[in-house]
């Protein structure tokens, strides 16, 4: 494709509704990455119990479980392929042909309904033309990004009629507000939520930094550690009662705000069993009200409050780094983290994330550098 393609072709209209729905997001299920693994006939029983209870839309990856995770959702969703939505993905460094084609002799499919990009690499845009060409082949109902900013998904418009872009959001991660939503509707793609549940850290099983073995790739993850944790712990306090006060679990009142969120397509909340899903469930059937929804808002702007730079890390910024010197400048105590990074990643220069922000912010006070 080339700059100028049509870009309104639309989602596939399996699986968008008039409303956002809940999908099935596969990293879990592949059986690595996650701590100790599930059993398989556990695994099996989750995505087998997804379609009982309605979802309709399976999200996973080769590099899920290399490639364990396709190949479960191929076993289990065979016998209802023309009732349910697959999107899979394709890696940085990968041929989007090759890729796609391993991927459809796991998933034992002819088709995905979205072929996505999973990340903006070196060769992102090479990639996505390429892709573009697999789909008219009728490999793919659908192409997508996911893990772009918001430049990038910009840029990939003008080259190939673009239908999804799936991007990390939750209750306390919402950098995808500032840009990505806002860029999504106006174009008619849909977009998919990712890491609805922070990881789970949403699920409320942790009271204190947990310690993850080596292969859980929730190790490096910043907000199950430090300052950061105690942060979201003291929210995640809160948001439980609230939960509580309305019949739900955590977990459920966490899915249910993101499926509030305007311009949400898609929410993609992982699951190991079949229990995990039937909770995951009631976040459709219970919705929240716009009470509650601005209660949830409310706890999280509480204990999220954007901090003031000091005269004394104003005067210091002079001699630090062109990214520090920028946060530093826009610390005025009302500038939230996300508005912050998306201003930097306007400029063009390399992207920056709301985390990067906390995490420097962090380290000023540490110092006595912000008020």
């Amino acid at each position: 494709m080339h700059p100028g393609a049509r870009t309104d072709v639309g989602p596939p209209s399996r699986f968008l509704t008039s409303r956002p729905t809940l999908g099935f997001g596969g990293w879990a299920v592949g059986g690595t990455g996650w701590g100790v693994s599930a059993a398989e006939r556990d695994r099996l029983g989750a995505i087998e119990r997804a379609v009982e209870r309605g979802v309709t839309f399976f999200d996973t990856a080769p590099t899920y479980g290399d490639g364990a995770s396709e190949s479960l959702l191929g076993r289990a969703l065979r016998p209802f392929r023309e009732r349910v939505a697959i999107a899979t993905k394709i890696g940085p460094r990968d041929d989007p042909r090759a890729s796609l084609e391993a991927s459809l002799a796991r998933l034992g499919t002819d088709y995905v309904d979205v072929a996505q990009l999973h990340e903006a690499g070196d060769q992102w845009e090479w990639q996505l033309e390429q892709l573009s060409r697999v789909r008219e082949e009728g490999k793919a109902l659908a192409v997508g990004v996911s893990n772009a900013s918001h430049l990038q998904l910009t840029r990939a418009l003008e080259l190939a009629p673009l239908q999804t872009y799936q991007g990390p959001y939750n209750l306390f991660d919402r950098d995808v507000e500032e840009r990505h939503l806002p860029l999504c509707r106006r174009h008619g793609i849909a977009f998919l939520a990712y890491r609805p549940l922070a990881s789970g850290l949403l699920g409320g099983a942790y009271h204190a930094p947990p310690s993850f073995p080596e292969a859980d790739h929730r190790r490096n993850i910043y907000w199950f550690q430090g300052a950061e944790f105690a942060r979201r712990h003291e929210a995640i306090a809160r948001l439980e009662r609230l939960a509580r006060d309305r019949g739900s679990s955590l977990p459920a009142l966490a899915l249910a705000w993101v499926l509030a969120r305007p311009g949400v397509a898609v929410v993609l909340a992982g699951a190991r069993n079949a229990a995990q899903v039937d909770d995951n469930v009631t976040a459709v059937h219970r919705p929240l009200t716009p009470d509650e929804v601005a209660t949830v808002d409310a706890i999280v702007a509480e204990t999220f409050r954007p901090p003031r730079a000091s005269p004394s890390a104003r005067a210091q910024a002079a001699g630090w780094g062109e990214r520090e010197r920028y946060i530093v400048e826009q610390l005025d105590g009302s500038r939230t983290y996300e508005a912050i990074a998306a201003g930097w990643t306007d400029r063009g220069e390399q992207p920056m994330v709301a985390a990067q922000v906390k995490v420097f912010c962090d380290q000023l006070a540490e110092r006595g550098l912000v008020e």
